[in-house]
């Protein structure tokens, strides 16, 4: 099962407090636990010190008066009350006790063997009455010579209260704050993650037919915040290119239906006059321009369908952009020569670049057959490639009928012309800048275009040289 971001959030909360809070109360028990045992020891040795100095006399002989313990207490000031005191003799034998032992403190024998070697021992003792008791052993040694061993215990009956009124107190207290930081928890979980609620329920009305419609943006400007402007951007440009996709559908369409409602109407035509075999003629040259024309559509289609799903996929080998360039100026001079248009390569430096050979020539093509295109009879085509610094530059320059400003912006959108009826006249389809433009930003590259109506136009091609 599945659960919310509420809940999980809430849980996790929850559960990282209870851990927090059970490991502070351990941590806080422990503490308080060696605090009261540090005390404890130190009562304890400073009543079995005090023991060692008042039952030895200069002689070395043992003197234990009767209820030492009152007399430890009157006379010097050491706190018996609670505390049990035990003396033995070297063998192990129990020779004095305080007057609240009615029983006798045991003396195990890694104990007893550290005493006959003169050494402290401190231990807790279970088996002595209700409670634990924390016991020191200390040996009473003179001149080298065990002479007695003095037992002070003290009960953990009241650190035992103490912790049973902890335990009372804290684990109830755990358990209450858990389940009020759970509510506010849960609270707060779904304050903060409302906004995903009506993101969400913005972005499931958004489809094809109303891609206009945004998140609104009056949400905290933080994680939620740099969604909802990140979403309205992916619809900003998901809107986009619907509107691209609609209008090259549109313009695909309308490029491909003229020239076949021309191909009708002349096929009909030529049928009426079956016996006018110059008309007949006349219709079938044209006719070939129209199907030409289709072909010459439907191939650019092609080209940029192809290198939509190329992207970041081209081959990447070394080319040799001038001969390149060399081999397009070859194969365009006779057409520029039949157009009475000038073409002339100012500048060819050896440049090599990582891409696709075949692409690269089509843009080089492409964008030296458009200049001669539009450039009137007696006009000028000038080419030229370097490299400065990185970049390889490949310019085009011509001095044809150029672009007025307010067409600039949109030359290299799909089946966008500038001038309707010259196009017509030189047979463009408006695909031609879009490929040069789809293969430059292909290879890592951009195009460029400086123009003035009736002045000129230069292209400017630059990529990344190997």
């Amino acid at each position: 099962m599945a659960f919310s971001i509420r809940t999980r959030l809430t849980f996790w909360y929850t559960a990282l407090l209870f851990v927090s809070l059970l490991a502070f109360g351990a941590v806080f028990s422990y503490s308080l636990l060696k605090t009261f045992v540090y005390r404890m020891d130190n009562q304890i040795i400073s009543i079995a010190d005090m023991m060692v100095h008042s039952v030895i006399r200069p002689s070395g002989q043992i003197f234990i008066p009767k209820d030492f313990d009152i007399m430890l207490e009157r006379h010097f000031g050491v706190r018996t009350a609670g505390s049990y005191i035990q003396v033995l003799e070297p063998h192990g034998n129990v020779i004095a006790k305080s007057s609240n032992l009615d029983f006798s403190l045991n003396v195990p024998p890694p104990t007893y063997r550290a005493a006959i070697d003169g050494a402290t021992t401190y231990e807790v003792v279970k088996t002595v009455g209700k409670y634990p008791m924390r016991v020191v052993t200390k040996p009473i040694v003179l001149d080298g010579k065990l002479i007695a061993i003095v037992q002070v215990g003290s009960s953990f009956e009241g650190m035992d209260e103490i912790f049973h009124s902890l335990a009372f107190i804290l684990i109830p207290g755990i358990l209450a704050s858990v389940v009020v930081a759970g509510a506010v928890g849960w609270f707060l979980a779904r304050k903060a993650l409302k906004p995903v609620t009506e993101i969400t329920a913005t972005a499931r009305k958004i489809t094809a037919e109303n891609l206009d419609e945004r998140i609104r943006s009056d949400v905290p400007q933080d994680e939620l915040g740099r969604l909802a402007a990140t979403m309205n951007e992916m619809i900003e440009r998901l809107e986009k290119s619907f509107k691209q996709i609609r209008q090259f559908t549109g313009d695909a369409s309308h490029e491909l239906k003229t020239p076949l409602t021309i191909l009708k109407g002349e096929i009909e035509m030529a049928l009426r006059s079956k016996d006018d075999v110059r008309y007949m003629k006349e219709v079938l040259a044209s006719s070939l321009e129209e199907i030409d024309r289709m072909s010459y559509i439907v191939k650019s289609l092609l080209d940029l369908a192809k290198m939509d799903v190329e992207k970041g996929a081209l081959a990447k080998e070394p080319v040799r952009l001038d001969k390149v360039v060399s081999d397009r100026y070859e194969h365009l001079r006779k057409r520029a020569f039949d157009s009475a248009v000038q073409l002339d390569i100012l500048e060819n430096k050896p440049v090599t670049v990582l891409g696709d050979q075949v692409r690269l020539s089509q843009l080089v093509y492409n964008l030296i057959d458009n200049a001669i295109k539009y450039t009137h009879k007696g006009g000028r085509v000038e080419l030229s490639l370097a490299q400065e610094g990185q970049t390889a530059l490949f310019k085009v320059k011509d001095t044809g009928v150029g672009i007025s400003a307010e067409d600039l912006p949109f030359i290299f959108d799909r089946f966008y012309r500038v001038d309707k009826a010259r196009t017509r006249e030189v047979g463009g389809a408006g695909l031609g800048l879009s490929i040069c433009k789809e293969i430059a930003e292909a290879h890592g590259g951009t195009l460029s275009v400086v123009s003035q109506t009736g002045t000129g136009t230069t292209f400017t091609a630059s990529f990344p040289s190997a």
